[in-house]
């Protein structure tokens, strides 16, 4: 049999001598309670030599006892045996804990329990009058206390006064937070209300498409089939999507209070895949001919059911899914039949065994269009400049995943594993977080971190859960960290890190809400000093959802006078909700060769005001910015120095640029490596011109994040990947591999060896059509033509003419050199551009240049499977 550690054997010592300690406290506060229940004037005591036998039920020291107390404090002496009841609570639920044994702490709360007594004392002298103890309610030290108070405050000052006392001196006792008692019950009366609306509303039926003749029998037959237990398991379903189950928070609270590190919490119903988030579609089925929602209940839906009331309300829910739909349809389409049955049955959406009985004419045909989400007719957010908050769905309080006693035993179970291990450790710290724990061991001497490193993958066998990550270094600490899954994950919600501090009080010129770190804290990153963000990530992992959160918490800041946008998106799935936001500078791009003309913009567009810029003597963006505002205060513009003779065109405002990549390894396959040297050209110059880049891809191999991308992009963000190699790939180390999925991810920031682990914010669908529908209508994008045409200055893209264009190969016929090479290559037969580097004796760039200017001119053919290019012009060419 194994023997334990000293360490635990400690702890268990450690622990079972505050568990007596506590049980001695409470068998004092019983006796003193008792004492002064039992409390009788005449038996013998401080103020009384009455009779001999005492009938106090503690006998004749209970009799003193309780006759000191109640002629000291009064009735305030029943707080001293509460205390004691709370404080051996206290002791037996945080005996690990060193902060709770900090002589500061303790000092404190004695502080408190004396202002509790004086405060208790004063109030019961103030408003009792009780002839029943020697010296009244408040006892000696409350009458005194109260008689002169009452002389200089009054009676009404003096109540105000001696409570807020003694509200604070709850507050410093226990801990108790009154601010956030007065949320939680507020919380609890709001669902009781939502609770009652649900069962005392009637149901509603929308009755407008069945005005017509018969529309009363439809109605009722809809009720009846609605009704009837026809496959029952499948309306259970559906009545436990539609209808918000009560919760009770009346115990919540009050537990969450006594753990200051409990954190916010969702139930299992909650977890959500971010990587497709949930999107409320209709069910389409044959054999129904009209729209569910027409025929349907309807339930309370926790949201903002019109634009009206979205404009007065800043928590908004989302839209229900009857919105999703037009209520209203043709009457010629509706086919009333006299047989209430068949209705019925046509009114279930589940019915499915009619289908195919159903006649043709019966069939309505929908467009794409109307499963689109209801778009609103007035701004749901009001006149203001940004849109509000309400747009996006708040997060729902929870508790925490571990208990103090389920820390205790995990916290024990860690280090009898380590030691089966032959690792000795204590765990000094842990740290709770929304998803993960952090437990921080304090190694013995001559045990290596990377023993633990090495297993990771048994530590998270023997404590029974999905995954163990190791963290070998934490800054400013000794010890090494293991992260340690919650047994009920919480969800993050956008409008929560968006709503916090960390986001209002950021002075980032370009935020992005990325979610809360392992401590449950908001963790905002400024893209402006990134200056470029990589983002990478199996499928499912939640890189699409955390590329949208980004998207909004630029959308919450900026206007499209500060921020314009050019999103590319070769799947045609994620980016193109945004399409028709007045942020963008051009159309979502979905063609390949579109979205390398874009590039090629951008980089004419960087080239275009970094001249700007040395012409009015500014290193970046910001200071020309503040030029122009300098010269806007004294009422005047300027002129444009790139401008022709006789235009008279004056400076504007620039705004910063984000070009989105939704999948750019589809890009690269498409088009090719110049996508690879233009973003490149951008990620080393562009981020002073103000143009940033995010580049997300589910492909994270070493042909698609190459070198090159990886030394100019040293901001990366991996979620969860299928092993170490792709880890490496993105991070230059291991651990993604080992992230939870559903938004967890590593968060590489510039200049940062070690990652931070981030919990990233979910977004749903509905949230992102909001803001976007809200968007749209304060203004429609400003599109430029030449972004996806190509038409920009050649003197901007030397080597990289835009596709599909007249001029390409320009650059490389008007060489010294081209003539030459061409007379060489048809010479020899060979066009290559190792042969011509050797030949001429030039780089290797400057040769495949010329190469592709022969291809372009028709003298070579583009490169073969074999590597090979086929030369078509024949060697008498050039005699003949």
């Amino acid at each position: 049999m194994k023997q334990s550690s000293p360490p635990l054997l400690v702890d268990r010592l450690r622990r079972a001598a505050f568990e007596g300690i506590a049980l001695l406290v409470w068998l004092v506060a019983i006796i003193g309670f008792l004492a002064l229940v039992s409390f009788d004037a005449d038996d013998p005591g401080w103020n009384s030599t009455g009779r001999q036998e005492a009938h106090n039920l503690i006998g004749l020291s209970g009799a003193w006892l309780a006759d000191v107390a109640l002629s000291l404090l009064g009735y305030a002496a029943y707080v001293l045996p509460l205390w004691l009841a709370h404080l051996g609570i206290q002791i037996i639920r945080k005996p690990w804990l060193a902060e709770d044994w900090d002589p500061l702490i303790p000092s404190l709360r004695a502080l408190g329990l004396l202002l509790l007594l004086i405060c208790t004392s004063t109030l019961g002298a103030l408003h009792f009058d009780v002839d029943a103890l020697p010296y009244g309610a408040g006892g000696i030290l409350g009458e005194s206390l109260s008689s002169l108070m009452h002389l200089q405050l009054g009676q009404v000052g003096s109540t105000l006064l001696f409570l807020t006392g003694f509200l604070a001196a709850v507050s410093l006792v226990t801990g108790w937070s009154w601010l956030s008692i007065m949320d939680e019950l507020g919380h609890a009366l709001v669902e009781a209300g939502y609770w009652l609306w649900d069962r005392v509303q009637p149901v509603e039926v929308d009755d407008e498409p069945y005005e017509e003749a018969g529309s009363t029998a439809h109605l009722a037959s809809s009720r009846r089939a609605l009704s009837a237990p026809v496959k029952e398991e499948v309306v259970e379903e559906e009545v436990v999507e539609d209808v918000d189950e009560p919760t009770s928070s009346s115990a919540g609270w009050l537990s969450r209070l006594k753990l200051p590190f409990q954190h916010r919490d969702e139930t299992e119903d909650d977890v959500i895949d971010f990587d497709d988030p949930q999107k409320v579609e209709p069910r389409l089925e044959t054999a129904a001919p009209a729209p569910m929602a027409d025929t349907a209940p309807k339930k309370r839906q926790p949201a903002a059911e019109s634009p009206t009331s979205q404009a007065h309300s800043e928590s908004l829910m989302p839209h229900s899914a009857a919105t999703m739909f037009d209520e209203t349809s043709d009457a010629g389409d509706q086919s009333a039949t006299g047989d209430p049955q068949s209705q019925a049955q046509h009114a279930l959406p589940w019915t499915t065994e009619t289908s195919a009985e159903a006649p043709a004419s019966d069939l309505q045909v929908w467009t794409v269009d109307r499963l689109q989400p209801a778009k609103p007719k007035t701004l749901a957010s009001g006149e203001g400049e940004l849109p509000a908050l309400g747009l996006l769905t708040p997060n729902k309080r929870g508790q925490a995943s571990y208990s103090a006693d389920e820390l205790t035993a995990l916290a024990e179970l860690l280090q009898q594993r380590l030691v089966e291990f032959g690792i000795k450790a204590e765990v000094d710290e842990v740290m709770p977080g929304p998803v993960v724990t952090r437990f921080e061991l304090a190694l013995a001497p001559g045990v290596k971190s990377s023993k633990i490193t090495n297993l990771a993958k048994d530590l998270a066998r023997a404590l029974k859960v999905p995954a163990v990550r190791v963290v070998e270094v934490i800054a400013g600490k000794s010890t090494v960290g293991v992260e340690i899954p919650n047994s009920q994950r919480a969800m993050i919600r956008l409008h929560e890190v968006l709503s916090s501090a960390a986001f209002d009080h950021a002075r980032d010129t370009l935020p992005l809400a990325l979610g809360q770190n392992i401590a449950g804290e908001p963790v905002v990153a400024n893209l402006a000093k990134m200056p470029h963000l990589l983002v990478a990530g199996t499928t499912g992992s939640g890189k699409s959802v955390g590329v949208n959160a980004m998207l909004l918490s630029l959308l919450y800041r900026l206007d499209p006078e500060q921020l314009r946008l050019i999103m590319i998106d070769p799947k045609m799935l994620e980016l193109s909700v945004y399409e028709g936001i007045p942020h963008l500078l051009a159309p979502v791009v979905t063609d390949m060769k579109e979205a390398a003309n874009a590039l090629r913009w951008c980089v004419a567009e960087m080239e275009r005001r970094y001249k700007l810029m040395a012409a009015m003597g500014v290193r970046n963006i910001n200071g020309f910015n503040d030029k122009l505002a300098e010269a806007q205060k004294a009422g005047a513009k300027v002129a444009d120095p790139l401008a022709a003779e006789g235009d008279d065109a004056y400076l504007e405002a620039l705004p910063y640029i984000v070009v989105v990549i939704d999948e750019f390894a589809d890009m690269m396959m498409i088009v090719g490596k110049k996508v690879e040297e233009l973003i490149a050209r951008l990620a080393q110059k562009a981020r002073a011109a103000g143009i940033h880049l995010i580049l997300a891809t589910q492909r994270p191999s070493v042909d698609v994040i190459t070198g090159l991308i990886k030394a100019n992009v040293p901001t990366r963000i991996a979620f969860q990947v299928s092993s170490k190699i792709d880890s490496r790939t993105i991070l230059d180390q291991g651990g993604a591999e080992q992230l939870l999925g559903n938004g967890d991810m590593l968060y590489l920031p510039t200049g940062a060896s070690q990652p931070l682990r981030v919990h990233g914010a979910f977004v749903d669908d509905d949230e992102v059509h909001r803001v976007v529908e809200d968007w749209k209508l304060r203004g429609e994008p400003d599109y430029i033509d030449s972004i996806l045409s190509g038409d920009v200055e050649a003197a901007s893209l030397a080597g990289l003419e835009a596709e599909g264009s007249d001029n390409k190969g320009s650059a490389e016929t008007e060489d010294d050199l081209y003539d030459e090479a061409v007379a060489f290559v048809i010479d020899s037969g060979r066009a290559s551009a190792s042969a011509i580097q050797r030949r001429f004796k030039i780089g290797y760039n400057r040769a495949a240049r010329l190469v592709e200017g022969m291809e372009s001119a028709g003298l070579v053919s583009s490169m073969q499977s074999n590597g090979q290019r086929e030369v078509l012009v024949p060697r008498s060419h050039d005699s003949g």
